[in-house]
This record gives structure tokens, C-alpha cells and sequence, in this order.
């Protein structure tokens, strides 16, 4: 074997000792934010790059921080791409975040929230999604809402 392929079998080894240890520290820094890799939910290491998520049992304390409650269903959303979540779930993790969503018409009022924003579509009758992920029934939508108006 020429001197130059020992040299890159040396370099190689090197930098495969050094993403194991830094998958280990990643593993470590999702843990401690209570981020969930997608291949713990079932992806692979090979179907592109991980889709960080963050599980609805694990949201960290503030993460919501001075977000309404549209913002702050927003960007869980975002951060759990194309997985569409219920009203219920979207508020159980606004309180586990320590957001103040109590009373009596909680529920109501995130509704509302959501349905009054353009960035949510309503899915699978329960469950919210981001509206970017459903660009066909928004089209749908625009072009059902301009033949309404040219009718009148």
C-alpha cells in the first residue's frame, strides 16, 4: 500500500474516533433539551438529515417564553415538521412549559387562536398542522374564495 493511503487510513480513523464522540455529545445536548432525534422514532441513519423534534413529554421550562399562544403553537409545530398535533397536545405543552394556559375555557381560547391564523390549517379533524405543509388545500381554498367574489 503507497505511503499516501496509509496516510488517508490514518486520517480516516481519526475522524471517524471523532464523530463518535461527538454523536455522543450531541446525544447528551438533545437529552438535556429534551430534544428527540428522528431516528429514535423509527427514521434511519440514512434517509437524509436527522429531523430534530421535541417531544411533547419532555419540553423544557420557558420554551415558550413572551410567545402568544399562535407564536408559540408555531414554532412547536415547526420544530415537529409534518406531524400535525391536537389542540389538547398543543395545550399540555404550553403547560408543561410553564406557559399559563389554565381556566376554565382554555381549550376554547387556543382554539380560536389557531383557527383565526393563516398559518395553521385544520387536519385529520382533530389535529393542527403549519399551513406551509398543505400548500394544495390552501390553493384550494383561494381559488374557492375567487369564485365566490366573482359571483357577486
Amino acid at each position: 500500500m503507497p505511503e499516501s493511503s496509509k496516510g488517508a487510513l490514518t486520517i480516516l480513523e481519526e475522524m471517524r474516533k471523532e464523530r463518535d464522540e461527538l454523536n455522543l455529545v450531541i446525544q447528551a445536548l438533545e437529552k438535556r433539551l429534551g430534544i428527540v432525534p428522528a431516528q429514535a422514532q423509527g427514521g434511519t441513519a440514512n434517509s437524509g438529515p436527522p429531523r430534530i423534534t421535541v417531544s411533547l413529554d419532555s419540553i423544557p421550562v420557558g420554551f415558550f417564553h413572551n410567545l402568544s399562544q399562535a407564536a408559540a403553537a408555531e414554532k412547536l409545530l415547526s420544530m415537529n415538521a409534518g406531524h400535525p398535533l391536537t389542540t389538547h397536545e398543543i395545550l399540555e405543552a404550553f403547560r408543561k412549559s410553564g406557559m399559563s394556559a389554565n381556566g376554565k375555557h382554555a381549550i376554547t381560547v387556543l382554539y380560536t387562536a389557531l383557527k383565526r391564523s393563516p398559518n395553521f390549517e385544520r387536519v385529520a379533524g382533530k389535529a393542527w398542522g403549519l399551513a406551509e405543509w398543505y400548500p394544495e388545500k390552501r390553493r384550494k381554498k383561494e381559488e374557492s374564495e375567487e369564485i365566490v367574489v366573482k359571483e357577486k
